[in-house]
């Protein structure tokens, strides 16, 4: 009785009308994001280098069909998604817009794992979050043409999923952080004596003492802002501080949109009425409507299973034995953001089963130079590496054995053996729910 009491008040609070402008306002700015994304590729040339220039791209285990996504045809492909993102912005078929965008985005992220960044999934989750909600509902050529009914109210939970996806974000990215070498500013160190020469912060870049603050700042920034944007005393102050961490972030290590997107995000933590000046009130808004029990149930379920998701997915290394540091085994897709520093050198012998006569390869020969260099430093990236030099030698009629000899360095510690050199890594299957023994766990 008391569990269905609690339902129902939950669903009360998670259904009940509020004004939509957060959701209107953050449609236009996501619009505006992925039109800088997609067509920031393809003026500064990544679309070429990615697409077009590299033999052949790593793409996530399992979407080895998206191979396919090469070639000239690129060009076509992010034209058309800039397209859409214009689409989005100004509410034109904005539903067959988003979802274009959505799937576009995936088969982007998906194909190529070597420019891998968290925003990068952030996106493609909120692509697909944004296919659902009703965010043409105002200030949009949608309501103008009449293609959908204006209102000026949403859902509660179509502004509530954000602050919730937003909190995961930010608080794992915090976690993560906590662990010995962060503590002890390894990381940071390492990254800002390279950087000892910027323009704007070299002075700063030589000093240990500013390491260990931006160390400690960055876990007490990710752990505390987004209650300090949930309250309203301390809002504006954290929106400024937002400013401030992401303008230094994007300035020193180059990370593209997700400046623009985290403070684009800001916008579901202020009063919907913030923004009406802006957008306008639509007139003849249509009666909002309270769905149905049934649909009620389907939603609930619908997004308690995704944030059930989006809780466990970051957690799944705690099962796997040795340190994700190391082994990479559940790092991505669990905001582990900029923790590390890992260098390697690799080779790798190929034997031919029939003569037993063998040689080296050396991924350099294969791939463009940023490849290699994950294929010397990420024990999924020399597996695949290992079944593409399996692969070429078939082709040329040998049956082939392939052992890589991987030598690794994290956050300036000695390079030691990465994978196991007795282990032949043609043969071997690819499980992407277990720890793989030929993966060395002792790298301390």
């Amino acid at each position: 009785m008391a569990a269905n009491t609690l339902t129902t008040k939950f669903q009360k609070y998670w259904f009940q009308p509020v004004n939509n402008s957060p959701l209107i306002t953050f449609r236009i700015l996501f619009g505006c994001i992925m039109l800088m994304e997609f067509g920031g590729d393809l003026y500064d040339g990544w679309v070429k280098h990615v697409y077009t220039i590299a033999p052949f791209r790593f793409t996530f285990i399992g979407f080895e069909f998206l191979q396919n996504l090469n070639g000239d045809i690129m060009y076509l492909y992010f034209s058309v998604a800039t397209a859409m993102a214009l689409l989005v912005i100004f509410g034109l078929f904005y539903r067959p817009a988003i979802i274009i965008i959505a799937l576009l985005w995936s088969g982007v992220y998906f194909s190529q794992k070597g420019h891998y960044n968290n925003h990068y999934y952030l996106m493609m989750l909120i692509s697909w979050i944004m296919t659902i909600m009703p965010a043409n509902k105002r200030t949009s050529l949608d309501v103008k043409f009449g293609l959908t009914k204006a209102s000026n109210v949403c859902y509660r939970w179509c502004i509530q999923v954000f602050i919730i996806q937003i909190a995961i974000v930010y608080i794992y990215a915090s976690i993560a952080k906590m662990y010995p070498d962060w503590l002890l500013a390894k990381p940071v160190q390492i990254w800002f004596s390279s950087r000892a020469n910027h323009p704007t912060f070299g002075f700063l870049f030589g000093s240990k003492p500013f390491a260990f603050f931006i160390s400690y700042m960055g876990i007490l920034f990710d752990l505390l802002i987004v209650p300090a944007l949930l309250w309203k005393k301390t809002r504006n102050l954290s929106v400024a501080a937002m400013l401030i961490f992401h303008y230094f972030n994007g300035v020193v290590f180059g990370i593209g949109v997700f400046p623009f997107l985290a403070m684009s995000l800001n916008v579901f933590f202020f009063p919907g009425k913030t923004f009406d000046n802006v957008l306008g009130i639509e007139s003849n808004t249509s009666d909002f409507r309270l769905a149905s029990s049934g649909k009620q149930r389907f939603i609930t379920i619908m997004f308690g299973t995704y944030l059930i998701w989006q809780v466990l997915t970051p957690l799944r290394h705690h099962l796997i034995p040795g340190d994700v540091l190391w082994t990479e085994e559940g790092h991505r897709m669990a905001w582990r953001m900029m923790l590390r520093t890992k260098k390697g050198e690799a080779k790798f012998k190929v034997v031919d089963k029939r003569t037993d006569s063998s040689w080296y390869e050396f991924p350099e020969k294969h791939m463009l130079s940023y490849q290699a260099k994950d294929v010397a430093s990420k024990p999924d990236f020399i597996w695949q590496f290992s079944q593409h030099l399996k692969n070429k030698y078939k082709e040329q009629g040998l049956d082939v054995r392939v052992y890589a000899y991987s030598r690794c360095s994290v956050n300036g510690r000695p390079y030691k053996y990465m994978v196991d050199t007795t282990v032949d890594l043609a043969a071997e299957e690819w499980n992407l729910f277990k720890h793989h023994d030929w993966i060395l766990t002792d790298f301390k």
